[in-house]
């Protein structure tokens, strides 16, 4: 995953963490919470990652703050990710 870490503190509203992307410096902010989901997202995502072969695929979306990261695979054994500002989650209709 090409994303790496520069710097993470607490905030009055929760934590704000800023990483290095392919796209460049993002930052991200939102609960404690939010942030050990994306944490959680991003060490399954990388364990599937080393398995992924062929496959292009966006597998997870965490909500974070205003933003949603978009976790995914790439072939060759690499995952991937994509983070949208101001993004709101899409609601599904499970019957479409």
């Amino acid at each position: 995953m090409s994303l790496e870490l520069l710097d993470a503190h607490e905030t009055d509203e929760g934590m704000a963490v800023t990483f290095a992307t392919e796209r460049g410096i993002e930052r991200l902010e939102g609960s404690p919470d939010e942030m050990a989901r994306l944490a959680r997202a991003m060490q399954q995502v990388a364990a599937l990652g080393a398995l992924n072969e062929h496959e292009r695929v966006w597998i997870e979306e965490v909500a974070v703050g205003r933003s949603l990261v978009k976790l995914g695979l790439s072939p060759g054994g690499q995952a991937r990710v994509m983070i949208l500002h101001d993004a709101r989650r899409a609601e599904h209709d499970p019957e479409e």
